[in-house]
């Protein structure tokens, strides 16, 4: 077992983000290359990413603040805050990947080296595989789930609103976006509308898994070390020759990998704050919009809600995981 067996779901977060799986010395070569047509989708999609961000602040100021009764007010600001955050973290994170991505290969590589042989009895090399790999297959899964209904939600109520008479086509895009075309009442202004969100959301879901079982990775590879560390001091015996040396190497050992842990820190810093800031918004003002609008829209966010708590509850479980883990 190596390093690139716990890279998986990372390397189908990177194909969903249509950037190039990460590659480092002694990771077998990847057969089939970065292809064009994933370059123009990652930029297809970065577009309208950063254009849905403008294009919910644009909504907002054109119609949202012009509600007359407070609650109207109140609920289109909650939900242009909460799309917003959404859109803002999911760029943030494309940002932070894309630029530190050298980095992350170094630091992938330096674990690679350093990654202990199974025979090893002091690393239990098949448990933290066994854990980080049941936590990442678990996000996989829930991001796609997530996505898939972000973006049928609109098709979907399209449907459901012209099998029933009596109600009129809303044309509901996933979030209140201005675009420069017509989308209420053009069959292709709201397709192409839907289709925009989709692939920005299809690039940006693509980076939040990237994130999410990088830090997840990285976070059990440092306990792995550390607990390593740990079995052969208990073992260490002072009366034995050599025993001194052994706790040299032990203790250079142990440095290596406290600044591994910063190199780590060094990289996602933008990540955990952007993240923080983004989710604790979203997540008060998801809150609000779910108490004020109509059911679909509220389940829509409560979706958006479970998310924002499971991307942080992820970063926060590993940061304590890795301490206590340093601590022992």
């Amino acid at each position: 077992m190596q390093l690139h067996d716990h890279m998986k779901y990372i390397d189908l977060g990177c194909w969903m983000a249509c950037i190039p799986r990460y590659q480092w010395k002694g990771r077998p070569t990847e057969r089939q290359l970065y292809a064009s047509e994933q370059r123009i989708v990652f930029l297809l999609g970065s577009i309208c990413q950063i254009y849905q961000i403008a294009g919910v602040l644009i909504y907002w100021y054109c119609k949202g603040r012009l509600a007359t009764d407070t609650g109207t007010f109140v609920a289109q600001l909650s939900e242009m805050c909460s799309s917003f955050c959404l859109t803002f973290v999911g760029f943030c994170n494309v940002y932070a990947i894309s630029i530190n991505r050298n980095q992350i290969e170094t630091l992938l590589e330096e674990l690679h080296q350093i990654y202990p042989i199974c025979t090893n009895n002091h690393y239990r090399c098949q448990h933290y595989f066994d854990m980080a790999m049941r936590i990442m297959r678990i996000e996989f899964l829930f991001y796609m789930i997530f996505y898939v209904y972000y973006n049928s939600v609109p098709v979907l109520l399209l449907l459901w609103e012209h099998l029933h008479e009596g109600y009129d086509l809303s044309f509901k895009t996933q979030t209140n976006t201005w675009f420069p075309w017509k989308v209420h009442g053009s069959a292709l202004g709201f397709g192409m509308a839907v289709l925009s969100i989709t692939v920005g959301s299809f690039v940006g879901v693509g980076f939040s898994i990237v994130t999410q079982n990088l830090v997840c990775l990285l976070s059990f590879q440092l306990k792995l070390h550390y607990d390593g560390i740990s079995s052969q001091l208990v073992l260490l015996d002072c009366r034995r020759p050599g025993a001194h040396k052994k706790l040299r190497i032990l203790i250079a050992y142990h440095c290596r990998i406290l600044q591994l842990g910063d190199q780590v820190n060094d990289i996602l810093n933008f990540v955990f704050g952007s993240s923080l800031v983004g989710a604790t918004i979203a997540i008060c003002m998801s809150s609000v919009s779910i108490l004020l609008l109509d059911f679909a829209s509220a389940f829509k966010y409560v979706s958006s809600l479970v998310a924002f708590v499971l991307y942080n509850f992820v970063i926060c479980y590993m940061g304590t995981e890795v301490t206590l883990a340093a601590s022992l």
